[in-house]
């Protein structure tokens, strides 16, 4: 039986899908692959994380004894680590790839198996078909066993990132930000770059608990709410978020309001871009909003829109169409530094940009929008079962309506899910999850009184649908 990967690695709900056995197989699959195959980078050693989740510690553990059994020296994190450091270590050591034991931004029952490639990033679908074929067959047998090196992933890492930022113009800044890691694997990371200066950071919710203090360890308002009471107590400037591996960012203003991904995603661009003075192409998932677009043209940067899965944008990059992309979600990528999302290098990478523009960031807000003008957007996440779910979007790819809550569909497109289109004013997206069994609800409009009222038509109409 093959291995059902998603749309980033193979997850599953803990005591259920997700067990030892589980976690042995997909490891053995990959280790397979990964001795067998002649692509790039040294396949004599691996690089092994694991996140905060429960029992990651544990699974890494599992999944390195398979690696060394066929032959593969492992180099294992001694704590837990965002994903991202082991991308990093793959590219800095000049491995074939590296895994990480982590469910990303799932609920806390959940863990699981992520690959990375040897360009830094997430495996690309190939490889994880190959990996998926490769299940249940016999472990190599090896001329020697791998032996497996506890190791230090963190410090290497975190030079890294401060080499590539202007901390002083960080440090000299006086910002007073939250750093929000959720009990995820980003920890004190943000403070522990920036170190000391007139800039504050305050790390919060950065030990370890694998209920994530009772919420969803996803950057989204829903889960923020504990550090908006911290914004606002405190009278901080803003905080950054990390969700459990720590690939995405979340970010609230110091009145302890959520700034859209979509805003934050314009702003590290203007800010690379501008400042930075990257040059190149930016990518921009099929979620992503209209934003982009006009921030692309006014940098005359060719722009790419891809199917959702940070993947996509990841092969672009790979491939030097685009030197910058980003998704709904919260993970941006940059050429200076990997193909991959970072959560904790963006939330940086703000601040330096704060810092270099002087402004706080309510006024690169406000910059943001005179320039290129708003677009409210929301998100909301459907619980079904997937049957539902296919059944519903046939449904709506088959006969989509004249308008939704009032607002005239000019046109539906389909690249991940469907689209419904309202002009040049914003668009409806549906779309099955990757990760879990429900659907996604996306829109944008001009106006924001419009996003709810179609969100709330999208929902009654899935919710009905379900019922019959």
């Amino acid at each position: 039986m093959s291995i059902a990967f998603g749309t980033d690695g193979w997850r599953g709900v803990i005591a259920d899908d997700c067990t030892f056995d589980a976690v042995r197989r997909v490891a053995a699959a990959t280790a397979r692959v990964y001795s067998a195959s002649r692509g790039p980078g040294d396949r004599t050693r691996i690089v092994v994380g694991y996140d905060t989740r429960f029992l990651s510690p544990e699974l890494a553990r599992e999944a390195a004894e398979i690696f060394a059994r066929s032959g593969i020296d492992v180099l294992l994190t001694d704590r837990p680590v965002p994903t991202p450091v082991v991308s990093y270590h793959v590219r800095r050591l000049g491995l074939a790839g590296g895994i990480a034991i982590t469910a990303s931004h799932n609920p806390a029952p959940y863990n699981g198996f992520k690959v990375k490639a040897h360009f830094g990033g997430s495996a690309p679908p190939e490889l994880y078909e190959e990996i998926s074929r490769a299940a249940d067959r016999p472990l190599p047998v090896p001329a020697r066993p791998g032996w497996i090196a506890s190791v230090d992933l963190v410090a290497p890492y975190r030079e890294r990132l401060a080499a590539l930022l202007d901390l002083p113009a960080i440090r000299e800044a006086g910002l007073s930000v939250l750093a929000d890691s959720i009990h995820g694997a980003a920890g004190t990371l943000v403070s522990d770059v920036v170190g000391p200066g007139a800039t504050r950071i305050v790390s919060f919710r950065s030990e370890r608990d694998a209920l994530f203090g009772g919420v969803h360890p996803e950057p989204i308002w829903a889960n923020l709410h504990a550090a908006h009471r911290e914004v606002v107590a405190r009278r901080l400037d803003l905080a950054v978020a990390q969700d459990g591996d720590a690939d995405r960012l979340g970010v609230l203003d110091r009145n302890g309001a959520f700034v859209s991904p979509h805003r934050v995603l314009a702003l590290l661009l203007l800010h690379a871009f501008r400042r930075r003075r990257l040059t190149g192409g930016i990518a921009k998932t099929f979620s992503t909003s209209l934003l982009i677009d006009r921030v692309a043209e006014k940098l005359n940067a060719p722009l790419f829109e891809t199917p959702i899965g940070f993947k996509h944008v990841a092969d672009l990059m790979n491939r030097g169409q685009v030197s910058a992309g980003g998704e709904e979600s919260g993970g941006y990528a940059f050429a200076f530094h990997l193909p991959e999302r970072d959560g904790v290098f963006n939330a940086l990478l703000l601040l330096e940009s704060l810092a270099q523009s002087g402004k706080d960031l309510a006024g690169a807000l406000a910059d943001l929008a005179r320039e290129f003008g708003s677009f409210a957007y929301d998100r909301r996440d459907v619980h079904l079962p997937v049957g539902v779910v296919r059944a519903y979007l046939d449904g709506v790819r088959r006969d989509p309506p004249a308008k939704v809550a009032g607002v005239a569909v000019s046109k539906v497109t389909e690249k991940d899910g469907v689209k419904y289109v309202f002009d040049s004013e914003g668009w409806l997206l549906h779309r099955l999850s990757g990760t879990e069994p429900m659907v996604r609800l996306y829109c944008e409009h001009r106006e924001e009184e419009k996003v709810a009222s179609i969100l709330d038509e999208a929902e009654e109409r899935l919710r009905s649908f379900a019922k019959t």
